[in-house]
């Protein structure tokens, strides 16, 4: 099997959620309820899956420690730590285009909304010719 860099780095931060947990953990600790309010839309089981599988790959530790009450806390480990210029670089280039993206976005929720609403006139047609049929069926 051929080495990938980007292939194989992407299996560990990639996906939706990878790259804005580590962004969040950058700078401090956080526990589960800190971080889910942090990213906006993430439910608390995907959450748990995330942090389950970047502590599984070494890039967060997880801390329990008792006070009153059992505390969970997530940080970077070192080799976490090491993705900072990835996540660095994804936020200058995110910031620097954010009219290009926004329009990108954009024009991909209007062209899915545009696919939906073609979609169900054209099932509403079928709709009304399986009816028609019906009826002229009935008359004879």
């Amino acid at each position: 099997m051929k080495y990938s860099p980007v292939a194989n780095a992407l299996k560990l931060i990639g996906g939706k959620w990878k790259i804005m947990i580590l962004d969040s953990l950058l700078s401090k600790h956080m526990r589960f309820g800190q971080l889910k309010r942090s990213l906006n839309g993430i439910t608390s089981q995907m959450l748990s899956k995330q942090l389950k599988d970047m502590e599984k790959d070494k890039l967060l530790i997880k801390k329990i420690s008792k006070v009153e009450t059992l505390n969970t806390e997530y940080s970077l480990t070192e080799f976490g730590k090491s993705t900072v210029p990835v996540v660095k670089s994804l936020i200058k280039w995110g910031t620097f285009n954010k009219k290009k993206i926004t329009k990108v976005i954009n024009n991909d929720v209007a062209l899915s909304e545009s696919s939906f609403l073609q979609e169900r006139v054209i099932d509403l047609f079928h709709d009304e010719i399986r009816l028609k049929n019906l009826q002229r069926k009935k008359q004879i």
